[in-house]
């Protein structure tokens, strides 16, 4: 599935990236991990700076918005399943 985001501002950028990993994260139907759970884990003060941060990092160093939300949110996706002790998966 394909859809159109609008980033206008990091602020944007942010709420992508937290609300997409959310989701996806929880579509794994891991136990322990639904929407409720990693949502409240992914929109934690400490999480949603660190995802500004990374953001703003990347585009700093020239990444396109798309670039920056996709490289980010990939990370994120990772760095909270190695932490869960979630299995990678294709």
């Amino acid at each position: 599935m394909s859809r159109t985001i609008r980033i206008r501002s990091t602020e944007d950028a942010v709420a992508e990236i937290a609300a997409t990993t959310t989701r996806v994260i929880a579509e794994g139907g891991h136990k322990g991990h639904d929407l409720e759970t990693v949502g409240r884990i992914i929109t934690s003060d400490a999480v949603l700076d660190t995802i500004r941060t990374a953001y703003d990092r990347r585009t700093a160093e020239g990444a396109t918005p798309k670039e920056a939300v996709i490289a980010v949110g990939t990370q994120l996706i990772a760095h909270y399943c190695n932490s869960a002790g979630i299995p990678p998966t294709r």
